[in-house]
């Protein structure tokens, strides 16, 4: 709010990103060149970001423009530059390129929520307390719907906009439009299969319901830490699980709406509630047992974390096991087939390396 400066920590790196008067924005490596001072606390002057030690100053493009404290005359900035990192800018946020500085960058993945107009996407954000991998496997898990976000009773379709599973299941059958909270709940063994693609792995949940009717979700998995999912009728969830470092992540989740624009204070307002800024940090967590309330586990949820918010459920299920996971001790079974495909896409891609 006062400069627009900010640490940042990606894939276990430290940069600082910063917006200079002209709008343009540079992402660099934190440490100062000089010295290595913390480069999150420099000045932003409009045309560069200063570091307060000795006053170096950085375009965004890294190139050191001043050394105020060297003799007059000294061209020692012309031959210092920071690494600084490509930046695009998709569906309000922005993406890095973190390669080598001697490639270029791949052309940017043309997916739904990124080739939409602005006016029919939102994007939020979290951060959770474990790593990408076991907060990736609970978006490509779909048994656990059943479960996890199971409500004893169904809530006003009125009322649904932006609440993933309060919504109605898509179309009209007799006359009744059935919520999916009854769907996920009276039918809770899913026939699961998937199908290697170009982009991952595409994966489908079927639920016979009646001798005319089956549910079918289908998720996309674009590897190795996106997932696509359907919210509502008209609406999916594109999520991304960014590794911090190897016990934390963000999940960035995109809101692509294929009718009518986004009504983006609805999106955020509730999202907003759920975190402090401005490190989105969720206010649940194992410091306060997520939230479990055990009267309303039997009574109103299957779980017992809340009604309205369903992504503090997810939460629980990847911080409960801990910062890394300790997966010799799992028991899958046929339902963890999705799992053990995409593990073994994983390893695959490590032998690769």
């Amino acid at each position: 709010a006062v400069r627009p400066v900010k640490a940042v920590r990606v894939l276990g790196q430290d940069f600082v990103l910063f917006r200079d008067a002209q709008g343009s924005y540079g992402l660099l490596d934190r440490d100062c060149p000089h010295r290595g001072a913390d480069l999150a606390f420099g000045r932003n002057e409009g045309d560069g970001l200063r570091c307060p030690f000795h006053g170096w100053k950085f375009d965004t493009n890294g190139q050191c423009i001043e050394t105020p404290g060297e003799p007059a005359g000294s061209l020692l900035c012309t031959r210092i530059r920071q690494r600084s990192y490509p930046l695009v800018e998709r569906s309000g946020v922005l993406f890095g390129w973190f390669g080598p500085e001697e490639q270029t960058p791949p052309p940017f993945p043309a997916l739904d929520c990124f080739n939409a107009p602005a006016s029919h996407t939102f994007a939020f954000k979290g951060l959770w307390n474990c790593n990408w991998l076991q907060a990736f496997e609970v978006g490509i898990d779909p048994a656990h719907a059943s479960y996890l976000h199971r409500f004893f009773n169904d809530a006003s379709l009125d009322d649904s906009y932006g609440k993933q599973f309060r919504g109605a299941s898509a179309g009209d059958v007799g006359g009744e439009r059935w919520p999916m909270t009854r769907v996920m709940r009276e039918f809770g063994q899913p026939l699961i299969s998937f199908e290697a693609k170009p982009h991952g792995l595409q994966l489908t949940a079927l639920r016979p319901m009646t001798d005319e009717l089956t549910h079918v979700r289908v998720t996309n998995a674009v590897f190795p830490q996106t997932f696509v999912i359907p919210l509502s009728e008209t609406m999916t969830i594109t999520q991304m699980h960014v590794p911090v470092d190897d016990t934390q992540n963000y999940w960035f989740a995109f809101f692509t709406s294929f009718t009518t624009p986004v009504d983006k204070d609805a999106m955020r307002t509730p999202r907003l509630a759920a975190v402090t800024l401005p490190d989105y940090k969720p206010k649940s967590g194992r410091h306060n047992n997520w939230g479990f309330n055990p009267e309303e586990q039997q009574t109103r949820t299957y779980l017992g974390m809340g009604e309205d918010d369903i992504n503090v459920h997810d939460q629980w299920a990847c911080e409960s096991m801990g910062a890394i996971q300790d997966r010799t001790r799992e028991h899958l079974g046929t339902t963890d087939k999705v799992i053990m495909a995409n593990r073994r896409m994983l390893q695959q891609a490590i032998d690769t390396v």
